[in-house]
């Protein structure tokens, strides 16, 4: 299937119609889904929002129920130009902390079919989903995987890059990049950090991050290295 996950239009109404429409080209039902996530998160606290009821329902973590897909998911046309820049080697690995419906795995295997892709979500109902795609069009070497990120006991698969989020929790991003941290000590990699929050902790708290390699910035994103890969 040919599909362009670069928008043309960069407007905010233009990059959420291109992501609609390869959503629905590729039969994604995140809206159906989200749906019903939010009625069954309504009808168990009425009084609740969007603050509240992914953390009544998950367990304490913040899974945003209730947010609008356009707000919740990265577009496509941003994770395009996550991958551009990664440019991710053959049988490289990206590992995605917090993936909703893994969407990245398109735009990575359109760049390097060879690589692989594991998102690690914690609602089940958007790992199946991402899985379900997955098989419909072959992406043998991408896998959603249904676990708690802060769980005690979870470690990091190693991998070439993370993607990282503002998961809704400040302590819940120092828990990720103290792990980070601890990896780099024996793995090189990159992290591609989405979000005011994070990136902003990775300035004030994590300086070790951008001693090596030169920093990436957009707008909405930044792309740090534990080497000097000589790409920036």
């Amino acid at each position: 299937m040919q599909i362009s996950y670069a928008s043309s239009d960069h407007t905010s109404v233009g990059v959420e119609s291109h992501t609609t429409a390869i959503d629905q080209r590729l039969g994604f039902r995140i809206a159906d889904i989200e749906q019903d996530l939010y009625e069954r998160a309504h009808g168990l606290d009425p009084a609740g929002n969007m603050q509240t009821w992914g953390r009544q329902m998950h367990g304490g973590s913040q899974t945003w129920v209730g947010l609008e897909s356009h707000a919740l998911l990265t577009p496509y046309d941003e994770l395009n130009r996550m991958c551009q820049q990664l440019a991710i080697g053959e049988n490289g690995h990206i590992v995605d902390l917090g993936a909703g419906y893994g969407r990245m795995a398109f735009v990575l295997n359109h760049y390097q079919p060879s690589a692989y892709f594991t998102g690690v979500e914690l609602v089940p109902e958007r790992v199946s989903e991402g899985n379900r795609l997955f098989g419909k069009y072959g992406l043998r070497r991408a896998q959603l995987v249904e676990d708690n990120l802060f769980r005690p006991d979870f470690t990091l698969p190693l991998a070439d890059a993370y993607l990282i989020y503002d998961y809704g929790n400040i302590e819940h991003i120092r828990w990720t990049m103290g792990q980070l941290q601890h990896l780099a000590g024996v793995h090189r990699f990159k992290v591609i950090a989405r979000g005011k929050g994070v990136r902003t902790l990775i300035q004030y708290a994590h300086p070790w991050l951008t001693v090596l390699g030169v920093p990436y910035h957009e707008e909405n994103f930044s792309i740090y290295s534990t080497y000097d890969d000589g790409l920036h």
